[in-house]
């Protein structure tokens, strides 16, 4: 059986020009979330480190600055049939570029001369967030004291006293760590002497409140 990713895709040998650059637009923005999605997945690991999380350890986030593309076109100029009602605009003809890629297959198709394509050059750079929002500044909606409750509250760590009045066992480091990225608090508890033992990790979602071991 294929697993071939292009086993559901045929090659075509036009099709309008803006079609074209939105596709590469939209291939290097695909490449792009695939890098962030690594970076998160790296910050996640570190945030539930008990040893990286206490050294303020940050990811390495990569970004494309500047993507040049540079393609070798057969374009041409095609009229497109359009009905409409409105007589004034039906006396206007609806012209739109249609591109040919310049590859072996479509020289070889329709003998054409590669010397007599066009070339087009597109550049793709990143710009500011229209929210003009700065991921750094995030402030979390829960208190410090808020994600202590709702980890304790969890059974899953050692602690004295009784509840509702919970604290974390003094014999062991208890963290907490606010990733802004994810939105997400990370509360570890482990021993810094005794590296057997297994350190207690719960996730705790800073808008629902909801957590997770």
């Amino acid at each position: 059986m294929s697993t071939s990713p292009f086993e559901n895709l045929s090659e075509i040998f036009a099709a309008p020009i803006e079609g074209i650059i939105a596709a590469l637009g939209k291939g290097i923005a695909d490449a792009q979330t695939e890098l962030d999605r690594a970076s998160a997945a790296a910050q996640d690991a570190i945030e539930s480190d008990p040893v990286l999380s206490q050294h303020g350890v940050q990811a390495t986030w990569y970004q494309f600055p500047r993507v040049e593309l540079k393609l070798k076109l057969a374009v041409s100029v095609a009229q497109e049939t359009t009905t409409t009602s409105t007589p004034a605009l039906a006396a206007l003809p609806v012209l739109r570029l249609v591109a040919q890629p310049v590859t072996a297959s479509y020289q070889n198709r329709f003998n054409f001369d590669a010397q007599a394509a066009s070339t087009v050059t597109v550049s793709l750079v990143p710009v500011p967030n229209p929210s003009g929002a700065d991921q750094s500044a995030i402030v979390a909606r829960m208190t410090a004291e808020q994600v202590q409750k709702v980890a304790l509250a969890t059974g899953k760590f050692a602690t004295t006293g009784t509840a509702p009045n919970l604290v974390p066992s003094p014999n062991l480091r208890f963290e907490m760590n606010f990733n802004a990225t994810g939105r997400l608090w990370y509360v570890i508890q482990y021993s810094a002497t005794d590296t057997t033992k297994t350190p207690v990790i719960v996730v705790i979602d800073d808008v629902t409140g909801q957590a997770r071991a």
